[in-house]
Formats: C-alpha cells, structure tokens, sequence
C-alpha cells in the first residue's frame, strides 16, 4: 500500500487568473465522481488513467484533491492533495504553466509531508525565476505511545497527547521552514543569474 503525501499548494495571480481557476474548480466538481480522475481532468484534457500518464504529469501514480478554494478579490487560491508516495510536483509546474500565459508574474509555492514520519517534509516554490524545492534532512522523531504511562483509570496519557502536539507542531515549522528556504535559493540563483548576465 502507497505512503499517502498531504500537499498544499498555494497560488498568487491576478484576477483573470483567479477566473480560469475557478472554472477548473468547477469542472473538477463536476467530474468528482470518480475523485482519483476529477483533479486531473479539471487541468488537463487529455487524462489517461495510467500510471505513466500521472507519474509524468503529475509527479505520482494517484493523486486526488482534498480542497479547492479560489478567491478572485484577493487574488489567491489553495489546493490540498494526498497522492501516492510522492508529492504532485508535476502538477505544480503545469499549474504555474497555465497560470503564467495569463499573468507572468504568478507565482506557486507549498509544502508537503508524508503519513510516515521517516519520510522528509518539504516545501516548494515557482515563479518566473524558476522552480525549487528543498526537503528537511532531519526525521522529526515520532512519539512512541508506549513509551508513556497511562496514569490508573485513565484511558490516554495528558504526556503522550503533550508529545503529540510538539511532533506535529515541529512538523508544521519544518515545512514552513522548508518553504522558506526554498523562496530563499530560488531568490539567490535568480541574483547569480542576473550577476551573471551583465
């Protein structure tokens, strides 16, 4: 069975760009029948249900959509996903791609992690630079239920739901992290490139 990856993808853009997106919200509803497909469909008109197909066009073998959200007065859209092994970096590149042609300043970034915490967590960035992604490199340890004591006649331990809290705190901090850094190295290759140029 595939490790689920839980994706957020942000897009900024203009107006026109909030529109098309909304129309590829409401096409992704109608199709949502079958919701393995209706993502996909929603960007793409010519969808196979290949595992080739979605590894080259999406970045895993699956992929579904959790949340679409567009809002056009301010500009912002937010997909979740979870997809199969692999975060849909595929997707994103296609998604600043279309968003692009109509505003060339858009700009897509987010973050990822796996259900399985020996799995990295990362974030990502697109715009006119480039594309960049960056993965935290440290496992953030996973709280062992075992490891703390259920004080008598009680059912959990306030300890271990402390401990949880913190993981999934480190967790959220990692991929802001990560997102960040990769905002940062896209900025820094982007100046080399300029420096370069003159």
């Amino acid at each position: 069975m595939a490790n689920h990856v839980y994706t957020t993808i942000n897009i900024t853009g203009n107006k026109e760009v909030m529109k098309m997106l909304e129309e590829i919200k409401i096409k992704v509803e109608e199709n949502n029948e079958d919701n393995y497909l209706a993502l996909a469909k929603g960007f793409f008109d010519d969808v196979k249900n290949e595992f080739g197909w979605f590894g080259d066009n999406i970045g895993a073998k699956w992929c579904y959509h959790d949340e679409f959200f567009v809002d056009i007065d301010s500009e912002f859209a937010e997909i979740k996903t979870t997809s199969a092994w692999y975060p849909p970096l595929e997707l994103v590149k296609h998604i600043f791609k279309i968003c692009s042609e109509i505003d060339p300043d858009c700009e897509v970034d987010g973050d990822h992690e796996n259900e399985s915490p020996s799995y990295p967590v990362g974030g990502f960035v697109m715009n006119k630079k480039g594309f960049r992604e960056e993965e935290n490199e440290e496992e953030i340890e996973y709280p062992d239920e075992d490891d703390y004591e259920i004080p008598e006649g009680e059912y959990h331990s306030e300890e271990y739901d402390t401990a949880m809290e913190e993981y999934y705190d480190k967790v959220v901090n990692a991929k802001n992290e990560m997102k960040n850094l990769a905002h940062h190295n896209l900025n820094k290759m982007g100046e080399v490139e300029t420096t370069e140029t003159k």
